[in-house]
């Protein structure tokens, strides 16, 4: 961590400097902050960049100019649900990660507001190349057909708190596949919580798992190296219609650091909208920094970011993760604060549109 204090001449005052903790996961969904990250020149325009430090992890963030905080950047690897647990744990104030986690996460106590969001969509499918299928329906029936041998298909998943965990349940479900995370030899698929994506690759290619299903840019890593191909895009996973747009990442804020470093938190949300703009502007941005950032291919990239939606307006998300906590409720899933809630009083309990109405007047 490192802060420190500012002069400001015109007062002859000091105030000091805050010090942004920000989590992200290594996926180009969080592409926004690697394009601040990477292209301070093409924000200083807009008066709001990041100037590095040490790259990767140190940055000092300027808005009208003038220096409004430090910035750390810390990459979990493990998934959103570890960017929460730190979140509780007073080591984060803002984390990129997954609606799932954030909703139960603030379910148990994290006292955290989702401030806006970052991606919708932006994951699939992926089956082992030896795997005689190409589409979603015809692994279905292909994990029919095993079931009627006697062979058991083993889908690995990133966590069981990640929006990839729950599409790939409801789209078994609709298909009436029967599925199971312990060991039942009766159902027709295995469910395995690969702890993170990073095992994914080898786990195909050693044939200890069948498929999985993960967010980018895993699965076109795994195509491009040969080891499975992608049968299916989460907006067209089953029901139909009923993953299209749907929420993806948030950017969540802790509510301590929204009640004393609120200044330096909307700056920042502010610098992610503005490079959100330039990606839709020009999507190469995009590409160029997340293969850059995370030391993949820009083929893997080139054909990973345009299956992405870019976003920063919390409403364009609010539906989609009420709905979810409903459906949570349904199936008896949470037990905190958010058990048994309507849909207003889960808005008020997960959201925090202040910060983002505030940037955008």
């Amino acid at each position: 961590m490192f802060s420190g204090c500012v002069q400001d001449d015109s007062s002859n005052t000091q105030s000091t400097i805050p010090t942004l903790k920000v989590a992200y996961l290594p996926t180009d969904h969080h592409a926004s902050l690697f394009v601040a990250a990477k292209n301070p020149d093409l924000f200083k325009n807009d008066g709001i960049y990041l100037k590095e430090i040490e790259s990767k992890k140190k940055y000092e963030l300027y808005d009208n100019n003038k220096k409004v905080a430090d910035v750390e950047l810390i990459q979990i690897n493990e998934g959103g649900a570890k960017i929460m647990a730190l979140m509780t744990q007073d080591q984060i104030d803002i984390g990129f990660n997954g609606v799932p986690p954030a909703v139960f996460a603030i379910d148990k106590g994290t006292k955290a507001k989702i401030i806006g969001a970052v991606n919708s969509e932006g994951s699939a499918v992926v089956v082992r190349k030896e795997i005689p299928v190409n589409n979603w329906d015809e692994f279905v029936n292909y994990i029919k057909e095993q079931h009627k041998k006697g062979e058991q298909v083993k889908i690995g998943h990133p966590l069981p708190v990640s929006i990839q965990y729950v599409m790939i349940k409801k789209a078994l479900e609709y298909e009436n596949i029967t599925y199971t995370e312990k060991t039942d030899d009766s159902a027709m698929v295995k469910l395995i919580n690969c702890k993170g994506q990073g095992a994914m690759p080898n786990l195909l290619s050693t044939k200890e798992l069948d498929a999985v299903i993960a967010w980018e840019p895993t699965p076109e890593v795994i195509s491009i190296k040969d080891i499975g191909k992608v049968i299916v895009y989460s907006h067209n996973l089953p029901p139909k219609g009923e993953w299209a747009n749907h929420p993806c990442c948030v950017l969540v804020a802790s509510e301590d650091a929204l009640a004393k470093k609120s200044d330096a938190v909307n700056s920042f949300l502010k610098l992610m909208k503005i490079s959100t703009n330039k990606i839709n502007e020009n999507i190469s941005l995009a590409i160029e920094s997340s293969s850059n950032w995370l030391g993949v291919d820009k083929e893997v990239e080139q054909k990973s970011v345009p299956n992405i939606g870019y976003i920063t307006n919390p409403k364009s998300v609010e539906k989609g993760t009420v709905d979810f906590v409903m459906v949570l409720n349904s199936q008896n899933s949470l037990t905190g604060v958010l058990k048994n809630v309507g849909e207003e009083e889960a808005k008020n309990i997960l959201f925090d549109m202040g910060p983002y109405d505030k940037i955008t007047k």
